[in-house]
């Protein structure tokens, strides 16, 4: 470790127990999808499996599959007594999510898709029970170089930052102009995606919750694979990145310490909160002098409390 970040890291060791740091020598670039596969939440599968998952939480009328487990979760959506599901409906949400698919597979290349969760053995240091809740993303190139990521939306059951406010996303969104052939390309999967409206789902029932979400697929167009799979899990809710100044009210007696060490020390400062549903992670960090990234890691989980 540089010298630099070490003298900072000592520092910080004495005003907060929940340390991140991020040695951009060892490590890499520090950015979002470098994080989540440091944490251990990224994982390989196939695209197969990534589009019947999607298919799958709609079926399930969940986040995740009600039917496997004793948690407080509302009906199956084939059992509840609505018009929002009926044979009908499923087979030509399939049929679209088929052609959405097969037109990925035609015009992108390098496809790869990702598991997004928590790891297993981190469940043992929540204070709560939880399902073991995962969510697919897609991500390819197109033929002008450009990456194309496409996530479903996940809910949010434990934070109360700025993106439950902000308006949900409904288009595609492009970082910059892409050539025409991806530019119809991306017209084609939009129209698709907007056949496949959004399908309210729930989240925890019982207890007086209710709580429901807007289940429906995202997609976002960058020069990067990084930058592509940020914008669409933002677009997601899954992501809420924001630079500002670090104000720790409610962190003990260090927490004004704390504040001033963050503001004064690092640059860049910037909050990264991440959501699995009913668990998220938030890190809020700078980065040093020498390049490095230091700052503090938080957990939060959802409290089932009927």
């Amino acid at each position: 470790m540089k010298l630099e970040t070490e003298q900072l890291l000592a520092t910080l060791e004495l005003l907060c127990s929940d340390l991140f740091v991020w040695e951009t020598a060892n490590q890499g670039e520090f950015n979002l999808w470098n994080l989540m596969i440091s944490e251990g939440f990224v994982h390989l599968t196939d695209i197969e499996l990534a589009f019947k998952h999607w298919q799958k939480i709609e079926e399930w009328g969940t986040p995740t599959n009600q039917e496997a487990s004793d948690y407080e979760y509302a009906p199956p959506r084939y059992k509840r007594k609505d018009n929002t599901w009926n044979e009908s409906i499923a087979n030509e949400r399939l049929s679209y999510y088929q052609k959405l698919q097969q037109l990925v597979k035609k015009h992108l290349q390098n496809i790869q898709a990702y598991n997004l969760s928590v790891p297993k053995t981190a469940h043992q240091y929540f204070e709560w029970e939880h399902p073991y809740f995962s969510v697919s993303i897609v991500v390819g190139e197109t033929s002008d170089r450009h990456y194309f990521c496409l996530a479903p939306t996940i809910p949010d059951q434990v934070s109360d930052n700025y993106r439950d406010r902000h308006q949900r996303i409904t288009q595609i969104i492009c970082e910059e102009s892409p050539t025409q052939a991806t530019q119809n390309l991306i017209a084609e999967v939009q129209i698709l995606l907007d056949k496949l409206a959004p399908i309210t789902n729930y989240g925890y029932y019982h207890g007086g919750y209710n709580c429901t979400y807007q289940h429906q697929i995202v997609g976002a167009l960058a020069k990067t694979k990084t930058t592509a799979i940020q914008l669409a899990l933002q677009a997601a809710t899954m992501v809420f990145l924001e630079k500002r100044t670090v104000e720790y009210a409610d962190d003990g007696y260090n927490s004004r310490k704390l504040s001033q060490f963050m503001n004064q020390c690092l640059r860049d400062r910037t909050c990264y909160s991440i959501s699995f549903w009913d668990v998220g992670y938030t890190y809020e960090v700078g980065q040093t002098p020498a390049g490095d990234w230091l700052g503090v890691r938080s957990q939060s989980e959802f409290e089932y409390n009927p």
